[in-house]
């Protein structure tokens, strides 16, 4: 049984395999900070929900921080709540419900994703667009280095630590900013060429209500049951306040359940490509723009492609056949002036695809704050 529990360790949402020593599952900091003194080399852990490779262990103890799922410190008036790592996001919107707030950023994993995970990756989700990272929401985390000290670390310390991946330390908590709830509405908008695609975004960025821009190619417009041609997802939002909703000027056309569907229907992207065999999913960011002449190289070689656009974050899936084209494509995405990785972070997948500024950056982040080397060995750089 032992075994049979350890596999589903080896493992993320990536196809990637490691090797597991051993499961730990700490509730308190003070369990995290005595599994970090006894042990050497540790593969923190969330849901498990990352296409990179991010938490697949290379022969390590795996620190499994699900069990840490407390909230506290809600404080209405100043929008804002601690969470600790292992919270899911759901879970988290479900406790603030009643509040009139809620957590803005939303992953499409939103039902397993934990906060942890996503300040990790400085996820982004749907709503990018309007709200951007998840580090534009975090007032402040704790973090438990290779040594055992517990520290708070504020806004001008996150950056070496949200979206680090967790070669940095151990986050367990985090102080977040919230937003008033939002009403939200939907237009599906279906286009001709990617042309018109680009240049209806270039429009709606420009507006105040708009808070997510999602495109789907023809080919998983199709499959999830949007139809034929190029699909724009756009999705609308008002406050709702204590007079009711705040006037803007226009709404979508599909609300109430309408909405809830096509959202649904948006969410099943993913079980989609991989039941058709894409089951390696990129994330390179480029401007809309330079988005063109990626998508052109993308269906010259019959890559499914969906994603944020209103953000510059799209998602090609690849099949075991075409992965060898993932180099290619990263070349492309280095002339157009994009990064590697928008989102999904770079783990053990994406290591070769770093530039060398940027990895002496984040070797020297290594080195500063993980100098005994214990957190996330091998991943990232």
């Amino acid at each position: 049984m032992r075994k049979e529990f350890f596999r589903s360790y080896e493992r993320d949402a990536s196809r990637l395999k490691g090797k597991v020593l051993d499961v730990l599952h700490p509730t308190n900091i003070d369990e995290v900070r005595k599994i970090i003194l006894e042990n050497n080399k540790i593969c923190i852990r969330g849901a498990g929900t990352g296409l990179a490779g991010g938490c697949v262990p290379q022969g390590e103890i795996v620190m499994d921080l699900s069990k840490m799922i407390g909230i506290s410190n809600f404080d209405k008036e100043r929008r804002m709540v601690e969470v600790e790592a292992g919270v899911v996001l759901d879970d988290l919107q479900d406790y603030l419900k009643d509040s009139g707030l809620e957590f803005p950023v939303k992953p499409s994993s939103h039902g397993v994703a934990t906060i942890g995970g996503m300040i990790a990756t400085d996820a982004v989700g749907n709503r990018g667009v309007r709200y951007g990272k998840t580090s534009a929401w975090v007032r402040w985390v704790d973090v438990v280095d290779c040594s055992g000290k517990l520290e708070r670390k504020g806004t001008t310390e996150l950056s070496d630590y949200v979206g680090m991946e967790g070669i940095s330390g151990v986050i367990v908590r985090a102080c977040l900013n919230l937003v008033p709830t939002m009403e939200r509405s939907a237009s599906l908008i279906r286009l001709e060429s990617v042309n018109d695609v680009v240049a209806l975004v270039r429009e709606l960025k420009q507006r105040r209500d708009v808070s997510s821009l999602e495109f789907l190619d023809k080919i998983i417009s199709k499959g999830v049951g949007f139809g034929d041609g190029y699909y724009l997802l756009v999705e609308y939002e008002r406050e709702v306040t204590a007079h009711g909703l705040q006037s803007t000027d226009s709404w979508g056309s599909l609300k109430g359940d309408e909405y809830d569907k096509v959202m649904k229907m948006r969410d099943a992207v993913y079980p989609f490509v991989a039941g058709e065999g894409y089951t390696r999913i990129e994330d390179p960011k480029v401007l809309p723009d330079r988005f063109l002449k990626l998508m052109e190289w993308l269906e010259a070689n019959g890559i499914p492609t969906f994603g944020h656009i209103g953000s510059g974050i799209f998602h090609p899936c690849f099949n075991v056949d075409q992965e060898r084209l993932i180099p290619e494509m990263m070349k492309l995405v280095g002339r157009l002036g994009g990064q590697v990785s928008g989102e999904h972070g770079i783990g053990l997948l994406k290591r070769g695809f770093v530039e060398i500024n940027d990895q002496k950056i984040l070797r020297n982040v290594k080195k500063r704050t993980d100098p005994l080397e214990k957190f996330n060995v091998g991943k990232v750089i």
